[in-house]
């Protein structure tokens, strides 16, 4: 069993059940929050409709050939669209760097609760074939990576709001079921509207040294296209 499905669990959180004991299946519309069975997608539905339509759409956004940000000039000649799966993997490959960032640059070892008041907001731009070479983990380099206040960040334009009321229905679940805690990063590559990237299951990080250091580590490490060992090694 691969450890990617290990790790996939039913987004229902009375149930949690791990991929490694059932195929999950992923919703019909968003394609990407995954349940065990029809029944708990039932019974999760409320509390997953919000981000699932946020998510439906972004993708509809992209794909409309009215939509202004087509006008802008992306490296290689990429569409929107591209731009933003290009991210999407960027993330997936860096995920556990830029786990290990939010975690320092947020000060959680200190106190955890910070995660509910803080994020990591993180400006990324795209690279051009001549930079990046075809790697996926090269695809982007942070431009500015600095904590900021939820409360502050509500007060933006969507996704915003939006994306940090999903965040908050996750934590409380997470939370509930004792699962830990919930820290994010979001994630800015204009003209593409924010990604907020939730890394659960957080808690007993009070051994954890912070490193002050964490945004040149973060940089460098994603710049180069380094594989995540253990964040500052």
């Amino acid at each position: 069993m691969s450890t990617k499905k290990q790790m996939m669990r039913c987004s229902n959180p009375l149930c949690h059940t791990s991929g490694s004991e059932i195929k999950l299946q992923a919703c019909a519309r968003c394609k990407l929050t995954r349940y065990c069975s029809k029944e708990c997608q039932r019974i999760h539905w409320n509390a997953h409709k919000p981000g699932c339509q946020m998510t439906v759409e972004h993708a509809e956004a992209l794909e409309n050939p009215l939509n202004p940000n087509h006008l802008v000039p992306l490296p290689d000649g990429i569409t929107l669209k591209e731009l933003d799966t290009r991210l999407e993997k960027w993330i997936t490959w860096h995920n556990p760097t830029l786990m290990g960032a939010t975690i320092h640059a947020l000060t959680l070892p200190t106190d955890i609760n910070r995660a509910r008041t803080h994020i990591l907001n993180v400006t990324v731009r795209p690279r051009p074939l001549s930079e990046h070479g075809g790697n996926v983990s090269k695809y982007f380099k942070i431009i500015t990576a600095e904590p900021l206040e939820v409360a502050t960040a509500m007060t933006y334009s969507e996704p915003w709001p939006g994306s940090l009321v999903w965040l908050q229905t996750m934590r409380e679940e997470q939370e509930a079921g004792g699962r830990g805690t919930v820290a994010a990063i979001g994630v800015i590559c204009k003209p593409l509207g924010v990604q907020i990237v939730p890394f659960g299951s957080l808690k007993r990080l009070s051994s954890l040294q912070v490193l002050p250091n964490w945004k040149e580590i973060m940089i460098n490490d994603t710049t180069n296209g380094k594989k995540f060992t253990r964040f500052g090694y």
